[in-house]
């Protein structure tokens, strides 16, 4: 595997953030992610290195990429996504956010995070892990204690999204596993959080987007490829201060997203949905981070604690298999 650079402070071309655009106030139905505690299952670390990065290669394996309490990044692989490896393969960088990861083609994956000069850095590799390329940046600057998003439609496409400096949203894609990128677009709004995006493809191509807006509400923002990007949309719920929302999609039937509540719990809603925030109990200390490996099949990650130290735990959802309902809490890890 080949060394990765440290992600040094280092003078970058950074981007003109200028756009101050309010959210907009548009409801869809949902009912709000909070309500009083729960006993919890997972209890007393405060809200740290935050959650993995998560992508799953072929469908059925997991593949988390960690920011250590030494803010560099770590690979762990689950080839059935139950059961972990025992070990994490180190990958480098100098990281200042939680990582966002993505696979866009057989054998490539990708992961991007926030680098000491505050723009954006990614790694990738194409022969399924054996090897990584050098950090490498992406310029811009991104929110304090705010990372990316990434999500792909297709083969080589992916999309970046940042929480800017000046507040808003901004977008950054390459149509050619990276080779190439876009200038860094402004998407407005003004967010109050990380953002998360899902997408959907190849047919119809959309991208949804969601982040938490003033006073910690729930915002959504949509893209096609026939009719470009929508209004900000109000989703309703809430998320607990220094927490951001994760997205997920079954493939073109359900485009959803995570919270973590503000009494610390799990809560899920979707796209469509008239019944609003589902509740999973458990309480957490991160952002919730998910992927749908397959449709009707949603895992979900977040920090928790065993009592001494800060854990990473998993959670699992199997519809039809299991009836819809939720599988328990489980500790992966502790780095």
């Amino acid at each position: 595997m080949k060394h990765n650079r440290i992600l040094t402070s280092v003078v970058m071309a950074a981007i003109v953030l200028v756009s101050l655009c309010a959210v907009g106030a548009s409801t869809l139905s949902a009912s709000a992610a909070q309500g009083s505690s729960s006993n919890p299952a997972l209890v007393g670390a405060p809200v740290g290195a935050g959650a993995p990065g998560v992508c799953s290669l072929n469908g059925t394996d997991l593949d988390l990429f960690i920011r250590a309490a030494n803010n560099t990044t770590y690979w762990k692989e689950s080839p059935d996504g139950t059961t972990w490896t025992s070990n994490e393969t180190p990958l480098g960088g100098y990281l200042t956010s939680a990582p966002a990861a993505n696979v866009t083609a057989n054998g490539y994956m990708c992961v991007f995070a926030r680098g000491g000069d505050g723009a954006l850095w990614w790694t990738y590799t194409t022969d399924n892990g054996a090897s990584w390329s050098y950090w490498n940046s992406l310029s811009g600057q991104l929110a304090t204690n705010t990372g990316p998003t990434v999500c792909s439609w297709g083969a080589g496409r992916l999309d970046v999204f940042v929480q800017g400096t000046d507040g808003a949203l901004w977008w950054k894609y390459t149509t050619d596993n990276g080779t190439s990128w876009s200038y860094w677009t402004s998407l407005g709004g003004k967010l109050t959080s990380a953002p998360a995006a899902t997408s959907t493809g190849p047919s119809p191509n959309q991208i949804g987007v969601f982040v938490a807006g003033g006073n910690g509400v729930v915002y959504y923002k949509h893209y096609t490829s026939s009719s470009g990007w929508s209004g900000w949309a109000n989703v309703g719920g809430q998320v607990l201060s220094g927490t951001s929302p994760a997205a997920y999609n079954w493939g073109t039937t359900q485009i959803g997203w995570f919270v973590t509540g503000t009494d610390s719990n799990l809560y899920r809603n979707w796209v469509g949905s008239s019944s609003g925030y589902e509740g999973i109990a458990g309480v957490l200390t991160s952002s919730p981070s998910c992927t749908a490996k397959q449709s009707g099949v949603i895992d979900v990650f977040a920090r928790g604690s065993t009592g001494a130290f800060a854990a990473l735990y998993q959670i699992s959802y199997n519809y039809p298999a299991n009836s819809g309902t939720w599988g328990v809490w489980t500790a992966i890890g502790g780095v």
